[in-house]
């Protein structure tokens, strides 16, 4: 059997459309998962910008982390999901020619290029509703005339580095939720074949998004525990009326029974990386610093569950993330466990500290509604 870092591992891989990558895998529990001495399975995905072999090494990073800390169940496999989260790229060459025409026509359809291309991808995964991402400005990227949206960047340069980083933000924002739904049939088949299994899922950046989207979509499997790691989406993703009138929309993950044991959120103010996208979008927005605070901010639409936690969400409660050695972790079940984790996460990559293996442990561990003992 293979394992990482002492622990049995495996992968699932998924295509951009949320399909597995082998059919025969889709809606099927891995071999993995069948093992009578896994008692745990901890399923884990990468984010955004990640090929298999960074998504292997950010998974060896947390296992590594993990082992250190010493007290996972001695059943504990884990399952590392790989998925297509490459940025869109564009070759510098073209993007410094168009860059030189004064005229601005050449950056104009470079832009009507982007879009095309990504919302040709997009046209093939079910969209989310405009509440459901409040700031992110999708509809505005993909109406606004070219020379506009150009106009509000200080310069061409500046426009074309900012279209490719939106464009980049949307296409990895649908397909992630897309193989968060092709994961909840997989997690569903599990269930089904090993009714006492316990679940853990943890996923980083558009991974946490990934996690979010299989937990709202799967029937109540349920799960006992959820860790999400500088997630990129809205600090309004569980939220209750956030708006006064729409839930987040993840809001079912945290209902229906899904979740019988802890949700951890890890958020950090050095988490830099998540605040691009709602800064870029706020520029078609035309929307500057309020007197509220920055862009980006807890009192701002424009905002990610890894800069500021779960927000309008009655189920949150806050504390700092402890550092290795300090007291174990008392997470409540069925809450989500915010971490302010900026001592020990100092950019949005910098996720396998010790620190982090402690959370995420921290959450397999903490005993679910209704029992008495992990396990």
């Amino acid at each position: 059997m293979t394992t990482l870092n002492g622990f049995p591992y495996a992968e699932l891989s998924f295509g951009a459309d949320g399909a597995t990558s082998d059919p025969a895998q889709g809606g099927v529990a891995p071999a993995l998962a069948l093992d009578a001495d896994v008692s745990d399975l901890l399923v884990l995905s990468h984010g955004w910008n990640d090929d298999a072999p960074a998504a292997r090494s950010v998974y060896d990073g947390l296992t590594a982390a993990m082992a250190r800390c010493g007290d996972a169940p001695p059943g504990l496999a884990v399952l590392g999901l790989l998925w297509p989260a490459k940025r869109y790229d564009a070759a510098p060459s073209v993007a410094a020619t168009v860059a030189a025409d004064p005229t601005g026509h050449a950056a104009a359809a470079f832009v009507a290029g982007v879009r095309s291309q990504v919302g040709a991808d997009l046209g093939t995964i079910p969209a989310a509703p405009g509440w459901a991402d409040p700031g992110d400005q999708q509809e505005a990227f993909f109406g606004m005339d070219p020379h506009a949206l150009l106009r509000r960047f200080d310069s061409i340069e500046d426009g074309i580095a900012g279209v490719l980083n939106l464009a980049t933000y949307y296409e990895m924002k649908a397909r992630s939720g897309a193989v968060g739904r092709g994961l909840a049939g997989v997690l569903t088949a599990i269930r089904a074949a090993r009714p006492y299994l316990r679940l853990h899922l943890a996923g980083h950046s558009f991974g946490a998004r990934v996690m979010a989207s299989a937990l709202a979509a799967a029937a109540p499997l349920p799960v006992s525990s959820a860790t999400l790691i500088q997630g990129a989406f809205s600090h309004y993703g569980l939220a209750q009326h956030w708006d006064g009138v729409h839930d987040g929309l993840f809001r079912p993950a945290l209902t229906g029974d899904r979740l019988t044991g802890p949700m951890v959120v890890t958020y950090s103010h050095h988490d830099e990386a998540l605040g691009i996208a709602y800064a870029l979008a706020s520029r078609l927005a035309d929307q500057p610093d309020s007197a509220l605070g920055p862009i980006g901010g807890p009192h701002d639409h424009f905002g990610a569950l890894g800069a500021n936690g779960a927000l309008a969400t009655p189920e949150s409660v806050w504390a700092p993330m402890t550092g290795f050695g300090g007291q174990a972790y008392a997470f409540t079940a069925g809450a989500v466990n915010n971490l302010e984790s900026s001592a020990y996460i100092l950019s949005h990559t910098a996720i396998s500290c010790t620190e982090v293996g402690m959370a995420i442990l921290g959450a397999i561990n903490t005993n679910e509604i209704g029992t008495t003992e992990a396990g």
